[in-house]
């Protein structure tokens, strides 16, 4: 029973040391909650969809309510068969009535304004979504850089345990007279150099995990539980993934957005030039001290058209034509921008997949090669250099081979961000048929 109340205790203390587990779906949720570009952009996108409801009624009449108190007299003298009437009104009093208008033709302005706050959420739309795919992007890079650094600690702790082993012997060795001083001094050497290059993993590794829990806004240390892992088996041809690209990815679809909102502002600059047409109305409420010329209510229509503006109209449509081509422009260099990016990081998880392959058989190597230097070094046949050079040949190889599964789950994280696939990279862990456990 004291045995295992040690044991609890030691696996508390651990588990507090180490910091809070959680997968990358489970980090990918953290992040999104604490990110402040993350709410910006949601807020934003939550402000152009209420501008947008405002303006679906713009084509409805508005009616308001008026209240006024008239001070004033009215003289005149009308002359009439009967003779000269002299006219002498007093104006004072209230006036309240009910008010209409009601646009019935305005040359396209109120549907091209209705269009372009719809692209204006559109955009917004998609600029979550490209925050989101970047947040997901420095979470692979940072989460998956916590992994990769636990990795590289635990070889160079093995490559330093194997130094601690064989500087013992070296000493053994040198006591019965096997191997001279050199030896041993070079079995020294060797698990110093270890000793330093493990001192330098766990400082990576100390500040990888800072970057996590910064990142995720956390006031305790994170560990992640989901490992690099790498698809060996060969995925989608990279036309499919370029096709996503033209589909998917948010950045397109911000353009698109934007060239509805251009396209929408010519039209709103060439009904400038056009007449409006509206119904209008009144309705008095307080009739008591109207005069015989005010009436009881009243309803219309009306046509107005701007025979000189201020500004110059045909300037003002020529400015939304220019922003038009600015943004076609600016599309067609973001699209070929993506597409090679796209390219560049499908030929990256390809590398990255192959590099982790060759080295299986150069591990196989390493570990037999270190396995006959530490017994032809027992039998005098090898030396403490030679024994080193074994090892750190394993250690670059076990380390080259991390290093190529985080390469691998970066460039597919990118791969992922640039097309605008939106499913979460946690996804691909389940068809991996390779992981390393951190």
């Amino acid at each position: 029973m004291a045995r295992a109340a040690v044991l609890a205790f030691a696996l508390s203390d651990g588990a507090a040391a180490w910091g809070t587990a959680l997968s990358f779906d489970e980090a990918r949720t953290a992040l999104a909650q604490a990110s402040d570009a993350q709410k910006a952009a949601e807020a934003l996108v939550s402000g152009r969809s209420h501008d947008a409801r405002a303006a679906d009624s713009l084509g409805h009449p508005d009616l308001s309510v008026s209240a006024t108190q008239v001070w004033g007299i009215k003289t005149a003298t009308l002359d009439t068969p009967l003779g000269a009437i002299d006219i002498n009104q007093n104006l004072q009093g209230p006036r309240s009535s009910f008010n209409t208008t009601w646009p019935i033709y305005t040359g396209g302005r109120i549907e091209a304004r209705q269009r372009f706050l719809a692209a204006g959420v559109q955009e917004a739309q998609s600029e979550l979504e490209q925050v989101e795919q970047r947040l997901d992007d420095a979470l692979a890079n940072v989460y998956f850089g916590v992994s990769l650094a636990i990795n590289v600690e635990r070889t160079r702790h093995s490559v330093l345990e194997q130094a601690d082993r064989q500087l013992e012997r070296a000493k053994r060795f040198e006591q019965r007279g096997v191997i001279p001083l050199v030896e041993r001094l070079n079995a020294q050497v060797a698990r110093d150099e270890a000793a330093r290059e493990h001192v330098r993993a766990q400082r990576d590794l100390e500040i990888a995990r800072m970057r996590l829990q910064r990142l995720l806004v956390r006031d305790a240390p994170v560990e992640p539980t989901t490992p690099l892992f790498v698809i060996t088996r060969p995925g989608k041809p990279l036309a499919e993934w370029l096709a996503l690209a033209e589909s998917q990815s948010p950045t397109l679809k911000a353009y698109a957005a934007r060239r509805n909102q251009a396209e929408q502002g010519i039209a709103a600059a060439e009904a400038a030039w056009k007449p409006e047409v509206f119904a209008f109305g009144t309705y008095s409420t307080v009739r008591h001290y109207q005069t015989l010329i005010e009436p009881n209510w009243i309803a219309g229509v009306g046509v107005s058209f701007k025979l000189y503006s201020r500004e110059d109209r045909a300037s003002s449509v020529d400015s939304a034509r220019d922003t038009l081509r600015r943004v076609e422009s600016l599309d067609g260099e973001a699209r070929n921008e993506i597409l090679t990016a796209v390219e560049a990081a499908y030929r990256r998880v390809e590398q990255a997949r192959e590099q982790f392959q060759l080295l299986d058989s150069a591990i196989v190597g390493a570990r037999e090669n270190l396995r006959l230097r530490e017994r032809g070094f027992g039998e005098g046949q090898a030396t403490s250099l030679d024994v080193n050079e074994a090892r750190n040949a394993l250690a670059r190889a076990e380390t080259s081979r991390s290093v190529a599964a985080y390469e691998f789950v970066v460039a597919l994280s990118k791969l992922l961000e640039m097309s605008g696939e939106k499913r979460s990279l946690a996804e691909f862990v389940q068809r991996a048929d390779v992981t390393l456990q951190p």
